[in-house]
């Protein structure tokens, strides 16, 4: 698909306008695609954190001086640039300001990440080869460990869509994609994990989630999720409360 096809299809998804293939189409190239996940959530962020402040006024603004511009013939580069990047500051300047407010200095979600999260170690780290012989799963983890988690996810995806999976699958999809900063596909992993309620992840799908929760500025779902670990005597118990503390 072309780019502004592309384009049209992810501003008709964050403005409610897409249908249902349009948003399936839209969710499985995201799944494949995690560059354009990524892109797709920066969207969302900025769009959440625009929403009704002076910005959306200074870029109607905008829109119409251009419209004025393009029926009078009149040529104005200069004016329009200057506008232009009159809002393009703005813009870093309401971001930068939401992030500072909803998070403090110095603990900005990438700079709280750096500091709590570490790389889950796959249970089948000895399976150090992908192989012809070895099932989908030991590939898989076999990729994972070779920090290889593009191929992981290939991998993960081809036994989740047999349905054969068992939970050590959905969660190692949701590390892998979380490796990639796949963060809203990750998110969906770990609360599979969790609502399945009977597996062995389930604790270390409730912090990641969290974390999950926290990279894509969804404060308050983090605040709540890290406020729960904290008082359920999971391992991760300490650190969860700490972060609480920073995200109040």
């Amino acid at each position: 698909m072309k780019t502004k096809d592309v384009n049209n299809a992810i501003e008709n998804w964050l403005g409610g306008r897409a249908d249902r293939s349009a948003r399936e189409w839209l969710m499985n190239e995201m799944k494949r695609d995690p560059d354009l996940a990524r892109e797709v959530a920066l969207r969302k962020r900025t769009d959440e954190i625009i929403a009704g402040r002076d910005v959306v006024d200074l870029r109607h603004k905008l829109k119409d001086i251009e419209m004025r511009r393009r029926s009078a013939g009149t040529v104005r580069r200069a004016v329009i640039r200057s506008a232009r990047y009159a809002a393009a500051v703005a813009l870093v300047a309401v971001v930068t300001a939401a992030l500072y407010l909803a998070f403090g200095p110095g603990s900005s979600p990438d700079d709280l990440y750096s500091s709590y999260y570490a790389r889950y170690e796959a249970p089948g780290a000895v399976r150090s080869a992908v192989s012809s012989g070895n099932t989908l799963m030991e590939n898989a983890l076999a990729s994972y460990t070779a920090r290889e988690y593009d191929k992981a996810i290939i991998y993960l995806e081809q036994v989740i869509n047999s349905g054969q999976e068992d939970m050590e699958s959905v969660f190692m999809h949701g590390m892998a994609n979380m490796e990639v900063k796949n963060y809203p596909v990750a998110s969906g992993s770990f609360t599979r994990v969790i609502e399945h309620n009977d597996n062995l992840y389930l604790e270390d799908a409730a912090w990641y989630l969290g974390l999950c929760y926290m990279m894509t500025d969804n404060r308050e779902k983090a605040l709540n999720q890290f406020s729960s670990i904290a008082g359920s005597g999971s391992r991760y118990s300490r650190q969860a409360a700490k972060l609480a503390r920073k995200l109040k």
